[in-house]
């Protein structure tokens, strides 16, 4: 069984964190169903595990983000501020200066992820994953916001951050993923739902 743990270090710009751990799955296109879906409103289809994250964030507006399970250091989960000096390459390629103001998704040893913003390079699903933990939070609005604008970096997940997503939305969308990565994929959950 693949364990996992999440801890949340700061409650107050994380007031909720949910997780769940799913292995088994085949990294692939998208069925041409969730491709059509995500080109009708503007998105390329990128792989199905994504594919699936992006159109939850749409069809409910809470967004999603899937790491590669097996690339995070002791397989789990520190919610926390940036230390001073950090940075964190993220998706688009860009090494990013981080501050104390800042509210980050950490493995055990350092920043996978700008909270509510966007992933980092070195946990992205690729076509060789083979397990993922699947994040679903409610961030601090004010936090997002700052962030996004310190680092000039907008997103569809930021966009629907700053804007105040719904507390209770986390693991509805977990489970709805869940389920469509489950038909899609065949993936396996590996334990239950972390909230």
């Amino acid at each position: 069984v693949l364990g996992t743990s999440v801890t949340i270090e700061d409650s107050e710009l994380c007031p909720r964190y949910a997780a769940r751990v799913i292995t088994g799955i085949k990294i692939d296109e998208s069925p041409d169903w969730l491709k059509s879906r995500l080109e009708s409103v503007g998105q390329r289809p990128i792989n199905n595990i994504v594919d699936i994250t992006n159109f939850v964030m749409f069809d409910i507006g809470h967004p999603l983000h899937a790491f590669d399970y097996e690339k995070l250091n002791e397989n789990r989960i520190v919610v926390r501020r940036a230390r001073t000096g950090e940075t964190l390459v993220t998706l688009d390629g860009l090494k990013r200066e981080l501050d104390p103001s800042m509210l980050l998704i950490c493995d055990a040893k350092e920043p996978v992820a700008l909270a509510g913003i966007m992933g980092g390079e070195d946990t992205e699903v690729s076509p060789e994953t083979q397990s993922i933990l699947l994040e679903s939070a409610y961030f601090d609005i004010g936090t997002v916001r700052k962030t996004a604008k310190d680092l000039g970096l907008r997103t569809e997940a930021s966009f629907r951050f700053e804007r105040g997503a719904d507390p209770e939305f986390p693991v509805r969308a977990l489970n709805r993923a869940c389920r469509l990565i489950q038909e899609v994929t065949g993936g396996i959950f590996a334990g239950p739902v972390i909230d």
